[in-house]
Order: C-alpha cells, then sequence, then structure tokens
C-alpha cells in the first residue's frame, strides 16, 4: 500500500518512518517551554535591567508583590532598584507626547503628536490663585480636570507679579508654552519681592550665560479633586477644613490602577542662547518669562526655556510618606571635553577651581539687584554606582531610539522602607532624630536635586539643621555639644546618642524630611495678614497647601514664604 504526500507516492515502510518523525517533532513541540511573558508590569520585564521596550504606562505603584518577595529575601538593594525603575517608569510617562485628548504617541519620539503628557495638568498658581479665589477647575466635572486646553493669563503666575501682556499669551498654546515668574526652588520668589530676602536658603540660580533659572509646579487630577472637594486651595478653606477637624488626605495610588494617585511635578527651566547652548541636548519649550530687569523691575521676555530639573512626589499605597524621584539634565554639571569640546556645564565655571560653591548671589545697589553672577553648583551627594550603572542603561536604549531623554540622569529614589514607623522626635538623639525626622525609615536618608536644593547642600553642620525644631526654636548656639562629632563608631551602637543637637554631622536635605514639615493654615487675620499653620505631618507631605494659598477677599496680602518652605 502506498500513501500520497503532497503529491508523492511513498511506501508503508516510508510512510510509518515519517509518522514517527512527525510523531517526535510533535512531542518535541509540546515538550518545548515557551518563556511567559512578565507577570508584573513591562517595565520590569528584564528586571534588574532597565527594559528597552518603553511604554506610556504610569503604574499607581510599584509592583508590591516583587517587592514583598525581594524585602522577605533580605535583597534590599534590588528593592531600591525597584523603585529606581519605577522612577524611569513615571519620568517617561510624564513626558510622553500626549495629544488633546489625553492619549499617548505609539511611540516616545513621536513630538509632533502632542506635547508632553503632564502639560495636561494644572499649574499650582491656577489651583492656588494669587487672590484666593475659587479656581475654575474646581467648577468642572473631575473627568475633564486633566485637560488643560485652556489657561486664564488675565492673573499673574505668583503673587506680586503682573499678569503677562495681551501680546504674549495672544493665540498662546498652554500645552505648548511656559509661562514663568518664580525664580527660586524655595519659596514664592519672583522678581516683585527679590528685596524681601530675609533667610538663608532662599535665592535664585544663575547660570553660566547669567540668566536665572525658573520654577514650575504642576498638579495632577487626582490631587486637584481633592484639593477642590475640600476646598484647600485658599486659606479660608483651609481654616475651616482645619477648624471642623479634618485631615489632609491625599489620594493614593495602587498598582492596579494606572495614573492613580496625588502626583505634583516641580520644574527647573534655564534660558538658552543660540550659539552658547546645544539645544538638542534639551527638551526644550518656548516660553514667556518675567525676568527681574536691571533696575529692581520686571521685564517680559519671550526666550526658548531647556528643562534641567525635574521632582517627582507621588502618593502610593506602599509609600504614604510617598516616593520622591528627582532628575536632572545630564550637563548640569559636568561634560566630556574630548567628545563635546564646545559644550560647558550648565552650573560650574571649569575655569575657576577655586570658586566658592553653592553660594547664595548677593544682591547690590539701593534696588537690590543681582549683578548676574553665575552660581558654581556642587552636588554634595555622588551618585550612587547603581545609578549610575542603571542610567547608562536607560540612556543606551533611549539613544537608540533617538530621544532627547537620552540626556537626562536619574539622581535617587526615596521612599519609606517602614511606612508605620512615626517620627523621631528632635531630641531623642541621633541618628533618628535625622534619618527618621519624618518617620517611615526613609531610604536613602537625603536627597536633592542641584538645580532646586542648590543652597542647602553645605555638607558638615549642626545636627539641629535638619531635625524637627519646635516651632520658633533655632539651633542652640553655645554651650556643650554632645557628641561632638557623629562617627561611626557611634553610628553602628545600634542605639540613639543623645542629645545629639549641635553634634557636627553631615547635612543636605530629605525631600521626605522636607515635606514631612508642611502644614496647613489654622486662623487667619485678614487685618494684618497673618495667621497660625498646623505643625508637622499636617499636610500630607505637600507644602503648596501652606505656601501657595491666599486669602479670598479683603486681606493684608501674606508675606513671600521662603526659608525652609518648599514647593
Amino acid at each position: 500500500m502506498r500513501f500520497s504526500i503532497k503529491g508523492r507516492r511513498i511506501s508503508r515502510r516510508g510512510a510509518a518512518a515519517a509518522m514517527a518523525t512527525i510523531a517526535g517533532l510533535g512531542l518535541l513541540a509540546a515538550c518545548t517551554v515557551k518563556p511567559d511573558k512578565p507577570a508584573g508590569p513591562s517595565y520590569l520585564a528584564a528586571f534588574p535591567d532597565f527594559a528597552p521596550d518603553v511604554t506610556a504606562q504610569f503604574p499607581g505603584d510599584v509592583d508590591i508583590a516583587l517587592k514583598t518577595k525581594l524585602e522577605g529575601e533580605k535583597k534590599f538593594a534590588q528593592v531600591q532598584r525597584e523603585f529606581d525603575l519605577y522612577s524611569w517608569q513615571m519620568f517617561l510617562a510624564l513626558n510622553w507626547p500626549t495629544d488633546n485628548e489625553g492619549k499617548a504617541a505609539p511611540k516616545l519620539t513621536d513630538t509632533s503628536f502632542g506635547a508632553p503628557h503632564w502639560t495636561l495638568w494644572h499649574t499650582s498658581n491656577s489651583i492656588f490663585q494669587p487672590d484666593g479665589a475659587t479656581p475654575a477647575a474646581c467648577a468642572q466635572k473631575s473627568g475633564a480636570r486633566p485637560l488643560l486646553l485652556r489657561r486664564d493669563l488675565s492673573k499673574p503666575v505668583s503673587r506680586g507679579l503682573k499678569a503677562f501682556s495681551a501680546q504674549a499669551t495672544s493665540g498662546a498654546d498652554p500645552r505648548q508654552t511656559r509661562f514663568l515668574g518664580v525664580v527660586s526652588a524655595v519659596g514664592e520668589l519672583n522678581a516683585s519681592n527679590l528685596g524681601d530676602i530675609q533667610q538663608a536658603f532662599s535665592g535664585p540660580l544663575i547660570d553660566q550665560n547669567g540668566e536665572f533659572v525658573f520654577y514650575e509646579i504642576m498638579i495632577d487630577p487626582n490631587e486637584v479633586d481633592y484639593l477642590c472637594a475640600n476646598s484647600l486651595f485658599n486659606i479660608n478653606g483651609q481654616v475651616a477644613f482645619s477648624q471642623g477637624g479634618g485631615k489632609v488626605q491625599m489620594p493614593f495610588g495602587t498598582p492596579d490602577k494606572d495614573w492613580g494617585g496625588s502626583t505634583e511635578l516641580k520644574f527647573a527651566w534655564r534660558i538658552l542662547k543660540k550659539g552658547s547652548d546645544d539645544f538638542s541636548r534639551f527638551h526644550t519649550q518656548p516660553a514667556v518669562v518675567m525676568d527681574p530687569g536691571p533696575n529692581g523691575g520686571t521685564v517680559e521676555r519671550k526666550v526658548t526655556v531647556g528643562l534641567v530639573g525635574m521632582h517627582i512626589g507621588h502618593k502610593s499605597s506602599t509609600s504614604p510618606q510617598w516616593i520622591w524621584s528627582t532628575f536632572e539634565q545630564i550637563d548640569n554639571l559636568d561634560v566630556d571635553p574630548v567628545a563635546h569640546p564646545t559644550l560647558k556645564p550648565s552650573f560650574v565655571d571649569t575655569n575657576c577651581p577655586g570658586c566658592a560653591v553653592n553660594q547664595l548671589p548677593v544682591q547690590v545697589g539701593k534696588d537690590k539687584v543681582y549683578p548676574r553672577i553665575p552660581t558654581q553648583a556642587w552636588r554634595a551627594i555622588p551618585l550612587p554606582g547603581d545609578k549610575v550603572a542603571l542610567n547608562a542603561q536607560a540612556q543606551a536604549a533611549l539613544k537608540k531610539m533617538g530621544s532627547v531623554w537620552q540626556y537626562y540622569q536619574l539622581i535617587d529614589t526615596q521612599w519609606p522602607t517602614d511606612p508605620s514607623a512615626p517620627p523621631t522626635a528632635w531630641d531623642a538623639g541621633l541618628p533618628g532624630a535625622v534619618t527618621n525626622k519624618p518617620g517611615g525609615h526613609p531610604t536613602p536618608t537625603f536627597l536633592t536635586n542641584i538645580t532646586m536644593e542648590t543652597y542647602f547642600q553645605k555638607g558638615n553642620q549642626a545636627a539641629c539643621n535638619s531635625e524637627e525644631l519646635p516651632d520658633g526654636m533655632n539651633c542652640p548656639n553655645g554651650g556643650a555639644v554632645e557628641p561632638p562629632v557623629w562617627n561611626s563608631a557611634l553610628n553602628n551602637l545600634g542605639k540613639p546618642v543623645t542629645p545629639g543637637v549641635n553634634t557636627l554631622s553631615f547635612i543636605t536635605e530629605s525631600c521626605t524630611g522636607c515635606h514631612s514639615s508642611a502644614g496647613i493654615w489654622t486662623s487667619w487675620d485678614p487685618a494684618t495678614g497673618t495667621g497660625t499653620k498646623s505643625g508637622q505631618l499636617t499636610g500630607d507631605f505637600s507644602w503648596l497647601l501652606q505656601q501657595k494659598a491666599s486669602y479670598a477677599g479683603s486681606s493684608v496680602a501674606p508675606k513671600p514664604l521662603f526659608g525652609k518652605l518648599r514647593d
């Protein structure tokens, strides 16, 4: 008997052999294990490495199952890596080109598709209005609040400034054009109140071109919903909220819901100059700025700005003290002169190795103007080796796809290792009074961005500068210092060392620690323009409520808030 396969005639013996071969192939196929898709989100597909197939997804939290597994195995460095990969995912999702309907572009490099996703969000001054008015966003339904397709530019972008001119705002796309006026990352400092600076850490950052850096804050729709629902956008509403027993509890994100949880973004922008800066190495946008003038006035300028710093603060179920991620443009402090002989760092004069670093600019003359002497910036804590390695992977993937984000780097990610732990009191001894100031035992202890915490990076100083001192109390002057210097032997005792207040310690700044001090207004006297504020852990890690809110109605304007306060 003969069989025919595709027109060929073969013998019974040949047919049996063929059938055996086919059966063997089938068994081999059945036994071959195909690799499964990763059980978690796609950004963890190559964990612990960076996954090169980037997406526009913004998960509301880290992968809790992976975090729990790694913690159980005591692989704490890999837990940090999970948070760092989450930081990169948030950064790319926020900067992903998005159309006016909120739809993400097919690819990260499709920049003609739309502006970055975050440009659909509200600026802090559109919610916390300088006159304390109810923001227009609060009259919209929740679903419409993410789409910021219009912006009221008839009001100033910062308290004390004048509004932008009609010529500057006519036909402007609020997503494509930045309107900037704040010139300090600490407080509401602008060209109208430069003469009011009286405290440390409050001052502008001036780049190597002699230009001021400008700052902007964006608030996501989840947080806007919460602020509107509780009338926390002005001092009046905060006083009523607090006196009614209210406690600020922002929405938190979960891994199963994208774009969930409160998110606040802070951007640092520097003015780029043709012939001096390589625009291709920056995310750029056209901007109109209210620049401090030469005689103490204000000058409106149309410029191109480049992004040099970006803070991401995000509240999630695993991190009630929030997850803090900070990014910088790679040329802020250093460039490779061999590969790029015409480039120069944005905030370092390489020809002045003896220049004093991180010094507040000095005002001169009766008008108290800044002579625009560039800031010599210095990073107190170098990038950790694991961040350097991860950034190299991310930058290589982004370079391959031709994305401008190849020129940005993650500085670090701060998160709570024990969210239920209460803060350590200022007088309870070291190291906890510093390392656990906000509660939650955050790691790393310190986190700074050179464009935003420039003047906090002092290095060795008294520990009390990073402790939650009682209201009205400053670091003690004089008296015995015990212990005199903090060192590894004391640190490894495994118990608090008291008093540890004036002890010489290494101090920079902590996002979690600083933001834990934020509160809300609990009373207000319109006649004097003064009031009282709640204490630590009452503002849910957001300085916006206390720092940006104004009084609605007739009142003496509140004085600009500087010092340790943050946006």
